[in-house]
């Protein structure tokens, strides 16, 4: 009789492989990973857990429309997830949408600015346009909230999944190729306003100068003024011209004198000067807290010339398609008529787009790259340097000797020749870029590499490649608890990276859901001590196409004093009171098989019927949503330098070392022979347990060896290690 032999899987960094390498035992890889990794989390140690479920948060505005979310991250405690629609946007804080309450009644006689609310009615309006005495509901001026929900209007109307968002502060930049510019702006939950980026200084220009000659002669000379804001020193476009005509050469006793209104804001004026009425310009003085100016006959410096206005993005196919900030300025890339060119903004003031003749350091900058062929910038990242992502390749803007970007010291440099999707926007993962390839069916990375003192790029889909089939259509990343990259597929795979490079753990990992469940979308978002995922998760519900915005819900470090708080349904809730047996509130859910987990107690199936669903024994926490299936399967059993792959195997019984974790998962030798895991005479009842949980297979000799782990109850489950227990044959 063939004596049982053993081979531990110590850890499962590797993630879900690919079939084709079935034969690769001489990686160390292979030790490392799974055929199947199926609603499991690949963890930072390297152990796997099934994943949490998710919150059901809220229906969108129109289940029939493609809906997506953009983030809002104004603070540690302050973050923000946007619904965005044909038109609209709503907002979610907390896992809940963002409502108003308590809105004053509309008066004829309040000056109403864009943003403010005004109740008539019984509707609740948002002021569109500033104004005084013009009555909701006047579709010129007001915009109508549907109930208590909190929305604004947008311009944005159509292929939503193009629209970018990069954030300042306060101020959220989103570009459209289709669309003006526009700035995003939050001043609280219920206080937000979208208004289009003017490329021009923040401060006026003096209005009206006017002017006296010192004595009179054959002189022509011109002048012009700008105005320089108080504390930011931004300095405004030049007034119109005045000129002094037949006028002598000013001196001390008898100078020109020149004279305009003043600016709000203003802290001081300068003075330009153009002698010979030739359009040259060059500094003269300057008037502090003057609204004049005598010209005692100062010499011009043509060396500093006033700003020359550059108006952008004000036309069809003029509009920038991806935007970032870097080094104090606000760069833009890739409008229709210009898809290689980058325009960035001065230094300190992200509207001001003016130069000066010469160009000074701190003035805007233009260029375009000129590579092998015409290349598309699809994405802008502010890294070690300005990186620009285009459709032929990873370009890398150097600036001067100091890394500085001026008008004059740009040098981008071709660094990859990968090239990049349009879509999705790529993710900031601490140092490193994270992004789809062209063509979208390669996930890459890029990191600065100190060894080649240049950026590198790493196809990070290589081990995985039948994951991707697909194309990948939305990218995000939550780098705590477990450092994971989400992505999405156009066939609403979710797809889970666990990313850590520094430790060479890369391992892929994917997620379904249940009632005809289909990811649409991720962003993530920080919440309290964790990444909070939220996802657009499309399901048939009752017959009927919805949309819902759901978030997972925070893996807790289970005890079993809290095992009731373990949430691992999908598209639930949690009703927490007084015992008793009626469920209520799940109307999402209607004619849908539910399960629950009743004060740690698993429960079901149950079909919600007029929103709710009727326990048998009273419970007072009870968590109810759509049951998720955790699937594992090891790879061949081989070792490199053995004949044991080209043997038959006898898988009879496996041990799972086990973390906090409620048993009885089902195993087998494939997905259509499975059984239960039995708890053994001497384990608890009931309750976690951090062990080795064995159970029997009844498995017959065949050529893998491969064994399939299945957990199908809404209770934790985490997997540190498998040792399958096994015979040879010949």
């Amino acid at each position: 009789m063939a004596p049982l032999q053993s081979l531990v899987s110590r850890a499962f960094s590797a993630g879900e492989l690919a079939p084709s390498l079935g034969m690769r035992a001489d990686l160390t890889l292979y030790t490392l990973g799974l055929r199947t990794c199926r609603n499991f989390i690949v963890q930072r140690h390297g152990g796997v857990a099934n994943r949490p479920g998710t919150k059901f948060i809220a229906e969108v505005k129109d289940s029939e429309a493609d809906t997506w979310l953009l983030k809002f991250v104004l603070s540690a405690t302050q973050t923000y997830v946007i619904e965005v629609g044909e038109g609209y946007f709503r907002f979610f804080k907390n896992a809940a949408p963002v409502t108003v309450s308590g809105v004053t009644a509309w008066s004829g006689a309040t000056a109403y600015v864009v943003g403010d609310l005004a109740s008539r009615l019984g509707v609740n309006y948002y002021c569109i346009l500033a104004h005084t005495n013009q009555q909701p509901p006047d579709a010129t001026y007001w915009y109508p909230l549907t109930d208590d929900i909190f929305e604004i209007p947008t311009p944005f109307l159509a292929t939503l999944h193009n629209l970018r968002a990069v954030q300042d502060q306060a101020v959220v930049t989103l570009t459209h190729q289709d669309y003006p510019p526009q700035e995003l702006v939050c001043a609280g939950d219920t206080a937000w306003t979208l208004t289009p980026i003017v490329t021009a200084p923040g401060i006026a220009a003096p209005a009206n100068p006017t002017s006296s000659a010192g004595a009179a002669g054959s002189l022509n000379p011109v002048y012009v003024i700008t105005a320089v804001a108080a504390e930011t020193y931004e300095e405004s476009l030049p007034s119109a011209t005045e000129t002094i005509a037949s006028s002598a050469e000013p001196t001390d006793a008898a100078p020109n004198e020149l004279g305009w209104d003043a600016v709000t804001g203003a802290a001081e004026y300068r003075v330009y000067k153009d002698p010979q009425g030739n359009g040259t310009f060059g500094y003269l003085g300057t008037a502090t807290g003057l609204t004049a100016f005598f010209d005692a006959g100062f010499a011009p410096d043509f060396g500093l010339t006033p700003p020359i206005a550059r108006t952008l993005f004000n036309a069809t196919n003029l509009y920038p398609h991806a935007a970032t900030y870097y080094q104090q300025r606000r760069v833009f890339a890739n409008s229709h008529a210009a898809v290689a060119t980058v325009w960035g903004s001065r230094i300190g003031f992200h509207s001001n787009f003016s130069i000066r003749s010469p160009l000074q350091d701190d003035d805007a900058v233009t260029f375009t790259l000129n590579g092998r062929r015409v290349q598309g910038i699809q994405h802008l990242l502010g890294l070690k340097r300005l990186i620009l992502l285009s459709d032929g390749g990873e370009w890398v803007v150097h600036g001067d000797e100091a890394g500085v970007l001026t008008p004059s010291s740009i040098h981008p440099d071709q660094d990859g020749w990968a090239g990049s999707a349009a879509a999705p926007v790529p993710v900031v993962f601490g140092n490193t870029a994270i992004y789809v390839q062209y063509l979208s069916r390669i996930v890459r990375d890029l990191r600065f590499d100190a060894n080649f003192a240049s950026f590198r790029s790493s196809d990070l889909t290589v081990f995985a490649s039948h994951l991707f089939e697909q194309t990948v259509v939305r990218i995000d990343g939550a780098e705590i608890p477990h450092s994971v990259i989400w992505c999405v597929r156009d066939d609403g795979v979710l797809l889970g990276l666990t990313y850590l490079p520094d430790h060479e753990i890369y391992g892929w990992h994917r997620h379904d859901t249940g009632a005809s469940g289909l990811f649409k979308d991720v962003c993530v978002v920080p919440e309290g001590d964790d990444h909070a995922v939220y996802v657009v998760v499309q399901r048939t519900i009752d017959g009927a196409t919805k949309r819902y915005v759901e978030r997972f819900q925070k893996r807790l470090a289970y005890t079993d004093a809290t095992l009731e708080d373990a949430f691992f349904l999908d598209c639930g809730l949690t009703q927490d009171g007084a015992l008793g047996t009626s469920v209520t509130g799940l109307d999402h859910l209607e004619g849908t098989e539910v399960y629950a987990l009743a004060d740690g107690l698993v429960r079901g199936p149950f079909t919600v019927s007029a929103g709710a669903i009727t326990l048998i024994v009273p419970a007072a926490k009870v968590q109810v949503g759509l049951l998720i299936t955790a699937q594992l399967e090891t790879l061949a059993l081989d070792v490199a330098g053995s004949s044991l792959r080209e043997k038959k195997k006898n898988v009879q019984a496996i041990t799972a070392i086990v973390e906090k974790s409620v048993g009885g998962f089902y195993t087998g030798p494939d997905e259509a022979h499975l059984f239960r895991q039995k708890r053994d005479a001497w384990q608890p009842a009931t309750g976690l347990q951090d062990d080795a949980l064995e159970a029997t297979l009844t498995g017959t000799y065949g050529d893998t060896g491969r064994v399939v782990i299945q957990h199908i109850e809404p209770t934790p489950l985490t997997i540190l290690g498998l040792i399958p227990l096994f015979k040879v044959g010949g």
